[in-house]
């Protein structure tokens, strides 16, 4: 019998408030980590009933959290055996969650299911702090297929800094792959400006 303070569920101790909770949060994941490797996670974990794998970002950038949705508690599983499974050679902690981080896809904030990216979308950082959409298109994504409509967008920057963040669009996840594969750790218009702006890129699933 469940006491007045909490439920057991499996082998762990959940507190009262979260004992009927559909959502599973997982932390300590390498932020190499993609929506694949968390579908491979929930098979060996034998998890049922899960509608949802997510990674969580942070301005498009995997905060090395995920999370999963069930799609009745009834599901919900032994969590301790969830931490046995390694991803990338890493044992993820897993916790009960009441909710999933409130999204905000114009920063770049919340889990891939809602950003909508699905592997076509890139996020490029290190540029000038003042640099417009048109001189990104201009000087980086020449040659490239994008996606049809707006393709690119500049994120709201946090505090001051020198530099700005771009997200790109593109028509599938080869040409994300390529883009990321021509910027990342480039100099951006060295011939102007030197090696004053070394950029990173990465894909966002």
């Amino acid at each position: 019998m469940a006491s007045s303070l909490g439920a057991q569920r499996g082998t762990r101790y959940i507190p009262e408030a979260l004992k009927r909770t559909k959502i599973i949060q997982l932390s300590n994941l390498p932020t190499t980590v993609i929506p694949a490797d968390l579908r491979r996670l929930v098979i060996r974990g034998q998890v049922q009933g899960v509608e949802d794998a997510s990674i969580e970002y942070h301005r498009l950038q995997p905060t090395g959290r995920a999370y999963l949705r069930l799609t009745h508690e009834d599901f919900f599983p032994n969590l301790d055996a969830l931490e046995m499974v390694s991803v990338s050679g890493v044992h993820p902690i897993a916790e009960a969650s009441a909710e999933t981080p409130s999204p905000d896809e114009s920063g770049g904030h919340g889990l891939s299911s809602e950003l909508g990216c699905d592997g076509k979308d890139v996020v490029i950082w290190g540029l000038p702090r003042q640099l417009r959409e048109e001189a990104v298109d201009r000087h980086l994504l020449g040659g490239f297929s994008m996606f049809p409509g707006e393709f690119l967008f500049k994120l709201p920057p946090v505090g001051f800094s020198l530099y700005s963040r771009f997200r790109v669009r593109l028509v599938s996840v080869s040409e994300a792959h390529r883009l990321v594969r021509k910027v990342h750790m480039t100099n951006y218009n060295p011939e102007v400006l030197g090696p004053k702006y070394q950029l990173r890129a990465q894909v966002v699933y």
